[in-house]
């Protein structure tokens, strides 16, 4: 759709007179009549007017001032446009040809898109006589010879986005208007620091983390490893582009004061599924079209790259998180990013996650009849923080909400999920919009594994395991540069068999899932033991099966060791280990069987991403009790370090140096490498033919610090064969 069709267009065949506009940019080329004539169809203010020829000559929206009262001042753009957040008072100051009589008349127009209306909040009239036409306020604060300061205070529901302006001055005769001056032009945003909006957030230091801080961490691993983000939502044209998302995507300008509105439909347009939206997924090895989704370094290089050639090559769940991020908080939504640990994907949406393995221990592929669901080994999505105006209020659902832009499963006709309620998660309420039973399966669903029989066709049930799904769910801590994890799992759920979590239970099984039985007391639990230090991606390293025989009598074992590598979706990409023990227990023995893992034998079959998976079955022979364990093992990469010349200080060239050493007996080939640090040295990449076994390489660019203060300088190295290799280093400016 072009974007003229968005408000108006001759082959409209809708019910309206016209398509409801949908767009903020076709505003920029829409000009008032300077002058109308009472008698047109205007808006009269009420009260005495003036002959006299009273006219606005300028007007300042006093940019610096208002940016910074509004926590704005970060944003950049090279024409210093106002930028503002809602339900909060911001000044103009008003130059007249000649002072301002007690008896003069004027008013300010505020309005949004084009087709404006004061009934639907696109055009806003503030006067400053008494009278009020909608929920905008003014007052005057100074008035000096021919000049006036006012201050307008937005409604805190009104619509976010970019906003024109006119000052008319009123006479007999009619309404004199100033001509549209790009100068006056400003931004409306959410507003977390007004008690009134539905997205205020009342801790500041909660405030700084979720809606100024451009630097985060999204966790890959339980231990805490994982990846630094850069959000930049206040880089130039950033704002720019998320406004553009929303016109992309035809919401109505008119829906655009409604957070959970804002957060719904940013979920569906940060992938390109079915909107043609911001990144196209790829969970395959092929990147060869675009970009690696392991290669990305933050969302500002994403957004630039949508704005200028749409959808953009590739993206995996951080990926969609991190760039959604973005779109929140540059709007002023309060959003951050969490992982799920285990996380469950329910594809038949009765909150129960079925696993069925064949007779070797490897999990049938997930396009198989049987078994359609799966758990990934970690998950990432956003959460918003919103009042839930459209929710119950006797409910008390607001705070945090689940907002997932990752394309799974559709809502509502499309790719999106949320925002849903973390309260009504934790208490199983999952009848409130939106995606809750989704939402509520990924984080606490039961595991039933069933195992195939090969002969009969027939599936069996093998165990159920209550505390596999959603075993850790973390997001960054709360400071600029504290890239701890903070364990937010008692947020989503209650402690697994407490009284609190069995209501929990039954208060979602009550609609959405029929209760199955199953007795696991036979006597011997296996569980299987992982080194506490992680190991690196080359090592060997030894693990355990370990058996507790809980019974009085002896128990006989055998088992099947299989170890496969894997995508972080659970997908097995290549198996590479299979081993069968007998083991005998006596009466409450424990005993461990350890297995030995040679790097040479799972390394050739890692792909890009270093993921392990091992499953054991046993079967003890006395009872036919069957057992199964699955254990993932994360291989951390090789290290990025860092170097630099000097001091780093504003204003003043300084050199960083990145090196690598290949520790692999292997050439690495194809090895691309990028950097970039927020107000210290622009996004840059440079390609490597081959580093040989052994070789290092050592890549220093030059830069000039633009801003004082606390920065990050990050880098990425990316090949076919080897992901996830990142680093980065925190550094002070000094002015």
């Amino acid at each position: 759709m072009s974007s003229s069709a968005h408000c108006s267009g001759s082959k409209f065949l809708g019910r309206l007179k016209s398509p409801i506009c949908s767009s903020n940019a076709e505003q920029d080329d829409h000009q008032l009549p300077k002058f109308e004539h009472f008698g047109e169809a205007v808006e009269i203010p009420h009260g005495p007017s003036s002959d006299a020829t009273l006219e606005c000559v300028r007007v300042d929206m006093m940019q610096n001032e208002n940016k910074s009262d509004h926590h704005c001042h970060l944003y950049e753009g090279k024409n210093n446009i106002l930028i503002v957040r809602r339900a909060q008072e911001f000044q103009m100051t008003l130059q007249f040809n000649q002072p301002v009589n007690p008896s003069d008349k004027f008013q300010i127009e505020f309005y949004i898109g084009i087709d404006t209306n004061v009934f639907n909040g696109t055009k806003i009239i503030v006067a400053f006589d008494g009278s009020q036409t909608g929920n905008w306020t003014g007052r005057m604060i100074q008035e000096q010879g021919d000049e006036c300061v006012v201050g307008i205070t937005p409604s805190a529901d009104a619509i976010i986005g970019k906003y024109y302006t006119n000052v008319a001055v009123i006479s007999d005769n009619g309404i004199s208007r100033t001509q549209k001056d790009s100068g006056t032009d400003f931004y409306l945003l959410f507003n977390a620091w007004a008690s009134n909006d539905e997205v205020y957030m009342p801790n500041e230091e909660d405030r700084q983390e979720y809606v100024m801080n451009e630097n985060g961490c999204i966790y890959q691993e339980e231990s805490g490893g994982g990846r630094q983000w850069y959000y930049g939502q206040f880089v130039e044209g950033i704002l720019d582009i998320c406004f553009q998302i929303l016109d992309d995507s035809h919401m109505p300008l008119v829906n655009r004061g409604d957070a959970a509105n804002i957060c719904r439909i940013g979920s569906a347009m940060m992938n390109s599924q079915d909107d043609r939206g911001v990144l196209v997924g790829n969970w395959s090895e092929d990147f060869s079209n675009g970009t690696a989704p392991t290669f990305w370094i933050g969302s500002d290089q994403i957004l630039l790259q949508y704005a200028s050639k749409g959808p953009v090559s590739y993206a995996q769940c951080w990926v969609y998180a991190g760039t959604l991020n973005t779109f929140l908080r540059c709007l002023g939504i309060p959003a951050r990013v969490i992982t799920n640990f285990n996380s469950a994907h329910d594809n038949s949406g009765n909150i129960i996650t079925d696993l069925v393995f064949n007779s070797v221990g490897n999990q049938l592929e997930l396009n198989e009849r049987l078994t359609r669901d799966s758990i990934w080994n970690y998950h990432c999505w956003n959460e918003a923080y919103l009042s839930r105006l459209d929710l119950p209020a006797d409910q008390d659902l607001g705070g945090w909400q689940v907002v997932d832009s990752t394309p799974q499963e559709t809502s509502d006709g499309y790719f999106r999920c949320g925002p849903c309620s973390i309260k009504a998660i934790k208490e199983g309420m999952l009848g409130y919009q939106f995606d809750g039973p989704f939402v509520f399966a990924e984080v606490n669903s039961d595991v039933y594994k069933y195992t195939l029989n090969t002969q009969t066709g027939k599936t069996e049930l093998l165990s159920v395991d209550k505390t596999y799904v959603g075993k850790k769910l973390v997001t960054k801590s709360i400071g600029g540069n504290n890239y701890e994890p903070m364990d937010i799992t008692e947020t989503y759920k209650y402690p697994e068999g407490s009284s609190k979590d069995e209501e929990t239970m039954k208060n979602a099984e009550r609609t959405y899932k029929s209760h199955m039985q199953y007795d696991d007391e036979q006597g011997v639990e296996m569980t299987l033991e992982i080194p506490q230090e992680r190991v690196k991606s080359g090592q060997n390293f030894q693990m355990a099966v370990v058996f507790r025989n809980l019974s009085e009598d002896i128990r006989t074992i055998h088992g099947l060791l299989v170890g496969s590598t894997i995508y972080y979706t659970n997908i097995q990409r290549a198996q590479f280990k299979q081993e069968t023990f007998d083991v005998t227990l006596n009466p409450m023995e424990t005993s461990r069987v350890q297995v030995v893992v040679l790097a040479q034998n799972y390394v050739p079959q890692l792909g890009c991403q270093s993921n392990l998976r091992f499953v054991v079955t046993a079967k003890s022979l006395e009872n036919n009790q069957d057992m199964m364990a699955i254990q993932i093992v994360n291989l951390k990469g090789p290290d990025l370090a860092f170097a630099m010349s000097g001091p780093a200080k504003v204003n003043q060239k300084v050199f960083v140096k990145v090196e690598f050493t290949n520790p692999f007996p292997f050439s690495l080939r194809d090895v691309r490498m990028a950097m970039q640090g927020p107000n210290f040295i622009s996004y840059r990449e440079r390609l490597y033919s081959v580093i040989a076994p052994g070789a290092s390489i050592t890549w220093m660019e030059s830069c000039v610090p633009t801003r004082s203060g606390n920065t990050m300088i990050y880098a990425v190295l990316d090949c076919s064969v080897l992901g996830n290799v990142q680093g980065n280093w925190a550094i002070v400016v000094q002015a």
